[in-house]
C-alpha cells in the first residue's frame, strides 16, 4: 500500500483520521446539504447524475481522473475507486457536503456466484449493476457509508489490519472464490460481498432496498446499492427511492 506525507504505512489510524478530514464536509451527503463550501465564484451547476471520480487521501490508480465521470472501459478486472454521484459543483470544482459518496466496484463476471435479486421496482434503463456480456464486463456501485456507525468501506486500499477471513456470515464467492477481499470497513471491521445483493431494511425509515451483502460484522444489514446505467460508456447513477441512503443520520 501506499506510504502518506509522512511515509509511514497507511492503516487503521491514518485511513481514520483522514476520513475524519474529508467526512466533516462530506457528511450531509444523503440530505443534500453543503458544508464549508469554498468561495468560488458563479453558481453552482445543476446535480450531475453520472458518476465522477474523487481523491482518495493517499495515491491510487484513479489520481490522474479525479473530477471526471467514470467511464465502463477504466476498470479492469477487481479493481474499484471512490466517486460521488449527485455532486453539484462549482468552477468545475465539486461542492463540499454534495453528492452520495460512491464505491465503484468491477466484480469478475461469473454468473455461478454473482446472486442479485430479480423483482425489484427499477427506472426504466437502469438496473442493479451494469452487464455487458459481449465484452466480459459487470460493474457495482455503491453507497461508500457503512451500516454500521457511517465510517467509509474501502476497496483494496488498507491492509493493516488486514480484513478477518473466516466466521463470514453467508456466501463471500469475492474471497472464497477469487481470492480477494470483500468491501472492507477497517475502521471496525465490517465487511461487504460485491458479488452478493441481497435486500434489507433500513431501520431508520421501514424502506426496503438491495445492497452488498453483509458477511462480517459488527454492522447487521447490508451497504445499499447505486442504480446504474451506461451512456457512451460513461456511468450514469439512478434511484428507485433515495431513502435507501437516508440512514447516516444527515
Amino acid at each position: 500500500m501506499s506510504s502518506d506525507l509522512e511515509g509511514e504505512p497507511w492503516d487503521r489510524r491514518k485511513l481514520v483520521k483522514a476520513a475524519l478530514a474529508v467526512g466533516a464536509a462530506g457528511a450531509a451527503t444523503a440530505a443534500g446539504v453543503t458544508l464549508g463550501v469554498p468561495l468560488l465564484r458563479g453558481p453552482p451547476s445543476p446535480r450531475y447524475d453520472n458518476l465522477v471520480y474523487t481523491r482518495f487521501p493517499v495515491p491510487q490508480w484513479w489520481d490522474s481522473l479525479v473530477g471526471q465521470p467514470v467511464k465502463v472501459t477504466d476498470f479492469q478486472e477487481w479493481m474499484g475507486a471512490t466517486a460521488v454521484w449527485r455532486g453539484a459543483f462549482r468552477d468545475g470544482e465539486l461542492l463540499p457536503g454534495s453528492g452520495f459518496p460512491v464505491l465503484v466496484i468491477r466484480v469478475k463476471r461469473d454468473d455461478a456466484v454473482f446472486r442479485a435479486p430479480t423483482d425489484v421496482v427499477i427506472p426504466g434503463g437502469f438496473s442493479l449493476y451494469y452487464d455487458d456480456p459481449a465484452r466480459d464486463i459487470r460493474i457495482v456501485v455503491f453507497y461508500d457509508r457503512c451500516a454500521h456507525l457511517c465510517c467509509f468501506p474501502g476497496w483494496q486500499v488498507v491492509q493493516d489490519p488486514p480484513p478477518f477471513h473466516g466466521g463470514y456470515l453467508g456466501p463471500t464467492p469475492t474471497w472464497e472464490v477469487y481470492g480477494v477481499d470483500p468491501i472492507y470497513c477497517v475502521c471496525h471491521g465490517s465487511q461487504y460481498e460485491p458479488m452478493i445483493l441481497t435486500k434489507n431494511v433500513n431501520p431508520t425509515n421501514d424502506v426496503e432496498y438491495v445492497g452488498a451483502s453483509l458477511v462480517y460484522g459488527p454492522a447487521t444489514r447490508s451497504i445499499p446499492v447505486v442504480l446504474v446505467k451506461a451512456v457512451d460508456d460513461v456511468l450514469i447513477g439512478g434511484a428507485t427511492d433515495l431513502r435507501w441512503y437516508a440512514y447516516c443520520g444527515d
